[in-house]
């Protein structure tokens, strides 16, 4: 399986799950748009995909999604990875992969509305990173946690994430699930392999 390094490790997550905590702690794919495109449902995406692997489109999608929710949209994920980007993304790469993550997240395009509840974490990345005054604020006080450390960065730092609402994680962001909410991806495993033993 060459050429799309992202959609080998979009595979692989998928099958082996347990890989995941390995994964959020690496660097992202520079192909990442790929995955991005597939899971926005854009056709000449998926059949570069289709090309490049021997695998269902259904198979293609379903990992692409799983990348995207446990990989950029870790708890610890910055807003940079979010939106499937690195620091040194450009304004317009930006708002594309952004144009991309709300395409697939579009209630239309999510029947189920099992996705909604991964729209404020991409709105609150965008808020971040929309100008170029915000983005440089929002990277000053990535340097700043960095530079004081995870004890002292917290503490110094808290009132300045005030500002920076993607700072918080979503395991502390309690939402009530959407109406015909049905849980994915870890959560639907897991929850699976529990009514299995009773």
């Amino acid at each position: 399986m060459s050429g799309s390094k992202a959609l080998r490790i979009a595979l692989d997550l998928k099958n082996v799950p347990s890989l995941v905590h390995h994964v959020r702690n690496k660097p992202l794919p520079d192909d990442v748009l790929l995955l991005l495109q597939i899971a926005a449902g854009d056709p000449s995406a998926e059949q570069k995909a289709l090309t490049l692997v021997d695998r269902s489109l259904t198979e293609i999608r379903d990992a692409a999604e799983f990348f995207i929710e446990q990989i950029l949209f870790a708890p610890e994920a910055d807003s940079y990875r979010v939106l499937g980007a690195t620091p040194n993304a450009s304004m317009a790469d930006l708002r594309r992969n952004l144009a991309l993550l709300i395409r697939w997240l579009h209630p239309d395009a999510d029947k189920h509305g099992e996705r909604c509840v991964f729209i404020g974490r991409v709105t609150a990345a965008w808020e971040d990173l929309k100008t170029h005054e915000r983005r440089a604020a929002y990277n000053a006080l990535v340097a700043e946690r960095v530079s004081l450390g995870p004890a002292t960065g917290k503490a110094r730092s808290r009132q300045s994430q005030k500002n920076f609402s993607s700072f918080a994680s979503p395991r502390k962001v309690r939402r009530p699930p959407a109406p015909g909410y049905r849980p994915v991806g870890l959560l639907a495993q897991l929850l699976s392999l529990l009514s299995r033993r009773r």
